[in-house]
């Protein structure tokens, strides 16, 4: 996924010490990424890099507005 796509409460399928989990974003990270929860273990994990997440776990259409234009912006890096 990219940096632009990624919305503080929302939750998604990220890779966690080599498995895939549900990942609830609670905040974003004063050093950078986001703090989040895995919601399988309770324990709160940091999300350094938007790679690390996968799709939303809702399953819902990600990377688009409701209007069908794209979250991001052509030039947004990450």
């Amino acid at each position: 996924m990219k940096r632009c796509e990624i919305e503080v409460g929302n939750t998604y399928i990220a890779k966690v010490s080599g498995a895939l989990a549900k990942v609830r974003i609670t905040g974003e990270s004063p050093y950078g990424g986001w703090v989040g929860r895995n919601l399988a273990t309770g324990r709160e994990i940091r999300i350094r890099s938007a790679a690390r997440l996968r799709r939303p776990a809702n399953d819902a259409p990600y990377g688009r507005l409701a209007d069908g234009s794209p979250k991001c912006q052509p030039g947004e890096s990450d």
